[in-house]
């Protein structure tokens, strides 16, 4: 085989190895940090923001905040030497209602939990872990280009077969998982659009297209082998 075709090989086969073991540490942190998200009590810090406007804070914690933090807090705003947004909304006043606090705002309505944010954060991780199939079957294909005598032969077909078939689960996934991450980063809810990722779909079209072309390379190889 080309000495350089065998030097790129080698190459790409390092960085899948690299990419592989990135994935596997961004899958695990996404999967532990998820984990520990959905873990939290959802009544110990949630935010609700409604139609009009008005966001209710709850949590164990507003019990230790003085009463009269809260109305300094409230009289600055008022008066405007205090400014902060939520979600770039504007709050115009604040307020201790019950085991809550009241914060006044103009803007449309959103929803904030730990726990949905957990979750989509572990559905950013199926992502990933889709990543990590795709860069371990690139990694087999290209140590059977740098390892072999030819690209041409049944071997490097079969690898290149099992990589293209490895971007399938993950064009699938990508669409699905990343839409329903941002819902629950957004609106807070369970929302999921079928989809397929067309870039995704059309390059593993593309390397079904060479395959083609390597398997007749391949029976043209294995001719000129018999024939010598």
């Amino acid at each position: 085989m080309n000495r350089k075709i065998k030097r790129i090989g080698k190459v790409c086969r390092i960085f899948s190895k690299i990419f592989t073991i990135l994935m596997i540490i961004a899958t695990a942190g996404l999967v532990i940090a998820g984990t520990v998200l959905v873990a939290i009590p959802d009544n110990l810090i949630r935010a609700d923001v409604s139609g009009s406007a008005q966001i209710e804070v709850y949590g164990e914690w507003i019990d230790k905040i003085p009463e009269d933090q809260i109305e300094k807090i409230s009289s600055q705003i008022k008066e405007g030497t205090v400014n902060f947004t939520i979600n770039a909304n504007r709050v115009d006043g604040i307020e201790r209602e019950g085991d809550s606090i009241v914060l006044q705002a103009g803007g449309s309505g959103y929803s904030f939990s730990l726990r949905k944010t957990g979750f989509a954060v572990l559905s950013y991780s199926l992502v990933t872990g889709a990543l990590i199939a795709v860069f371990i079957m690139l990694e087999k294909l290209m140590k059977e280009i740098a390892e072999g005598d030819s690209p041409f032969t049944e071997a490097v077909v079969k690898r290149m077969t099992g990589f293209a078939i490895s971007l399938i689960p993950y064009a699938v996934i990508k669409p699905l998982a990343g839409g329903l991450g941002k819902a629950l980063m957004t609106t807070g809810s369970f929302d999921i659009n079928f989809g397929v990722d067309l870039s995704t779909a059309f390059a593993a079209l593309l390397i079904i297209l060479f395959i083609m072309i390597f398997k007749h390379g391949a029976e043209i190889q294995r001719e000129s082998d018999e024939t010598l």
